[in-house]
């Protein structure tokens, strides 16, 4: 007794700042476990409490206990993370065998089993929660199997909205050569057939989706959701390589109602036809975005390694290029009429987006503090007078954006990265040019953009026009290029950190601690690892609800014919 007395009082003698100091070296102490540190004091309680809850990860076996866990301690929630581990498979998935009769992954049903499950008991359990003014919460969406960084992509990392651990990694010589990897470095391009199964679509309507059989019934299941208001950001990050269609995006964002920011990094597809399909859906997903959007990220990620697989070019110049669609260039123009930010990086072309905001002489862009857009034109081979006409574009356009306070238009690829940059400052304005290739922008152009800078209160005459340009500097990737520009609102920081790790492992070895996580029943596995995605009763009450659910969609007269001629009887699918 007299000893926790003393304890107490020797915590006591301590000045606040200094228990401030202590309390934050144990939050930031990954390996201490902390819940149990909240029984010392009041005091310790309110700030452990409050880092444990801030961010939540929430995985499908832990949703029934979710609720009632948070039920005292929703107001410090900011961010949940939902992490949904789809099952795991083997080479003859990884390598294209193993697939039905109607060109499905024979584990497809398991895989959208858990993920119609998630989203109706999030929804259900979120609808409950109540709003504040204030408050502000994140849900963060990511799906992977771990099976993903065990065949050809053994790099991949998957975690948190948190930057990685930046400490010097050690490198092994991990041999698997039927995947393409000898002594811990890849020897060759995955196949098309295993991107093709770790980049499917997700949840997609169809004939054949094994869920729902168009965009109508997919509408009405996402409608049977109840809205959750409490939700104010979604994530969708580049660690999703499955991706989910825009009609689907679509549904789930008509359920948040208070939606104020979306942060989207989907990957590009490689089959031109697809990339048709999925930029008209863009469209109409950019259409339907509720007012209260604020802040719209887009940054549609690729790696020429991938498309050079698909489009049978070894010219990675080549094998990166999008074909623009000049219809989402005027989607996310008319979007971004009541935002505050947007950043769309590689989705569209700057040149599209502009000559919309131009051509439109009633668009205005009153809330509008920053703009970010990428252009093909900012590369070594680009015209000069071609970029010019740009950037004096740009300057007429941001005459209708009194709030302007940031104007960046960029390019990043391999060999090449370029960035012109408007940015007002309680010191005025200024303009600058960064990149690994000499440009000179000609006083007409700064001209121009003095007049925005005027136009705004900020009487910057001359203009300043600053030049940084090192031709020395090596751009490997686009991920090179947004590191030595400082882009770092254009992605997550993690996700910039994915994509340069991805390259590093590729380039110079496969870091120990990538690759393979520890299997179940292993020495060193977690408990993480030894927790099914789905067990027991939650399991069973998932595959019935999912059951349930197709069985919804495969009724009625009109269907009765297609499902006569079906190889299999929808209704009764077996558990796979």
């Amino acid at each position: 007794m007299s000893s926790t007395i003393s304890q107490k009082a020797s915590w006591a003698a301590l000045s606040t700042e200094i228990q401030l100091l202590i309390l934050g070296e144990l939050v930031c102490d990954n390996d201490c476990r902390l819940a149990r540190l909240a029984t010392v004091s009041r005091q310790w309680q309110y700030v452990i409490e409050r880092h444990n809850f801030e961010r939540i990860k929430l995985t499908i076996w832990r949703m029934p206990e979710f609720g009632p866990m948070t039920c005292r301690n929703r107001a410090l929630i900011k961010s949940i993370w939902l992490s949904l581990e789809l099952e795991e498979y083997e080479c003859s998935i990884c390598e294209g065998r193993a697939v039905d009769g109607n060109g499905r992954w024979s584990r497809d049903g398991s895989d959208w089993c858990i993920i119609i499950n998630a989203m109706r008991d999030l929804f259900w359990i979120l609808s409950a929660w109540e709003t504040q003014p204030q408050k502000r919460l994140t849900l963060d969406i990511s799906i992977y199997s771990p099976s993903d960084s065990r065949h050809h992509f053994k790099y991949l990392t998957f975690g948190p909205d948190a930057p990685l651990d930046d400490r010097n990694p050690t490198f092994s010589n991990q041999d698997d050569p039927r995947h393409g990897w000898i002594a811990g470095k890849l020897s060759s391009a995955p196949s098309r057939q295993a991107l093709e199964y770790v980049h499917r679509e997700i949840l997609a309507p169809g004939e054949y989706s094994g869920v729902f059989w168009n965009e109508e019934y997919e509408k009405t299941w996402w409608q049977s959701l109840p809205e959750a208001p409490v939700v104010s950001s979604i994530l969708f990050r580049l660690q999703n390589r499955r991706r989910f269609a825009p009609t689907a995006f679509k549904c789930m964002f008509s359920r948040l109602p208070n939606l104020e920011a979306i942060h989207y990094e989907p990957w590009r597809v490689w089959s031109p036809d697809d990339e048709t399909e999925t930029d008209k859906g863009n469209c109409l997903l950019l259409e339907s975005l509720a007012p209260s959007l604020k802040n719209l990220v887009l940054f549609e990620n690729f790696d020429e390694q991938y498309s050079s697989q698909f489009l049978g070019n070894d010219n990675v110049q080549i094998a990166n290029l999008r074909t623009p669609n000049r219809s989402m260039g005027r989607a996310v123009a008319k979007a971004s009429l009541t935002l505050q930010h947007l950043s769309a990086s590689f989705i569209i072309e700057a040149d599209h987006f502009l000559g919309v905001a131009e051509a439109e002489p009633a668009w205005s862009w009153p809330h509008l503090r920053s703009l970010t857009l990428t252009s093909r034109l900012l590369n070594t081979k680009g015209s000069p007078g071609m970029i010019d006409q740009m950037l004096l574009e740009a300057a007429s356009v941001a005459l209708k954006m009194p709030r302007l306070e940031t104007f960046e238009i960029w390019n990043g690829q391999v060999g090449s990265a370029a960035l012109f940059r408007y940015q007002t400052s309680d010191y005025g304005a200024v303009l600058s040019w960064k990149a690994n290739w000499e440009h000179t922008i000609p006083s007409y152009v700064v001209e121009a953009w003095e007049a925005v800078a005027h136009a705004a209160g900020k009487n910057s005459s001359p203009l300043p026009l600053e030049y940084s340009v090192d031709d020395a500097i090596r751009i490997n990737s686009h991920a090179d290029a947004i590191n030595y520009l400082e882009l770092f609102k254009v992605l997550r920081p993690i996700s910039l950190q994915q994509i340069l790790a991805a390259h590093t492992a590729r380039d110079v070895g496969l870091p120990q601690g990538l690759g393979p996580r520890p299997t179940v029943g292993h020495a060193n596995a977690t408990a993480t690892d030894n927790k099914s995605s789905f067990a027991g009763k939650t399991r069973a009450k998932a595959l019935a609800y999912y059951k349930t659910t197709t069985t919804q969609y495969y009724i009625g007269p009109a269907r009765e014919s297609f499902v006569a001629n079906m190889p299999f009887n929808p209704i009764e699918r077996p558990e796979r």
